[in-house]
C-alpha cells in the first residue's frame, strides 16, 4: 500500500513538473526563453494546393493546372457564395418575422436552389481536375478530389491552408 501511495505521488510529481515546465515555453527560444534556437513562432501549414499536389504526386504542370481549374471554379462561385449568405439570412428574417408557412418555403427552396448550383460548380472543376491526372491515378485522384470539392469554394479563397 505504503509503495502505491508513493508511486501515484510520483506520477503526480512528474505530471506537474511536466505542465511547469511546458508552460514556460521549454526554457529554450522563442518567446521569453533566452536560451536555446531563435524559432518563429509562426504556423508552417501547407496550402491546399501543396496538400493535394503532394498527395496526388502532382508534377509542375499539373499542379498549375489544378490551381487554374479551381481559381475559375472559385470566380464562378463568388457570387452564388454571397447570394447563399443573403438567401441564408433571408430565411432567419421570414423564421423570426412570423411569415408563413409557404413563404418560409419559398425562401427557403431559392436556398436550395443556389446550394444545387454551388453543387454544380464544384461537380464541374472536380471533373476537370480529374481530367488533369493521368490515366494511372484518375481512381485513387479522383476519390481524393471528391472528398475535397465538397464546400471548397465556400470561403473567398479555396487555396488557403486550414
Amino acid at each position: 500500500m505504503v509503495k502505491r501511495i508513493l508511486f501515484v505521488g510520483l506520477c503526480a510529481g512528474i505530471m506537474a513538473s511536466t505542465l511547469t515546465f511546458a508552460q514556460r515555453g521549454g526554457g529554450g527560444g522563442g518567446k521569453g526563453g533566452g536560451k536555446g534556437p531563435d524559432i518563429p513562432m509562426g504556423s508552417f501549414t501547407q496550402s491546399r494546393l501543396d496538400r493535394l499536389a503532394t498527395q496526388l504526386n502532382l508534377n509542375k504542370d499539373q499542379k498549375k493546372d489544378l490551381k487554374q481549374v479551381f481559381d475559375d471554379a472559385q470566380k464562378e462561385a463568388t457570387p452564388l457564395h454571397d447570394q447563399l449568405a443573403k438567401a441564408r439570412m433571408a430565411v432567419g428574417e421570414a423564421v423570426t418575422s412570423g411569415k408563413s408557412p409557404d413563404d418560409v418555403a419559398k425562401v427557403c427552396a431559392s436556398v436550395a436552389d443556389l446550394d444545387a448550383q454551388m453543387t454544380q460548380v464544384e461537380l464541374n472543376a472536380l471533373v476537370k481536375a480529374v481530367a488533369i491526372l493521368p490515366d494511372e491515378q484518375k481512381q485513387r485522384g479522383a476519390q481524393m478530389l471528391f472528398a475535397t470539392t465538397r464546400g471548397l469554394f465556400a470561403g473567398k479563397n479555396w487555396n488557403e491552408a486550414q
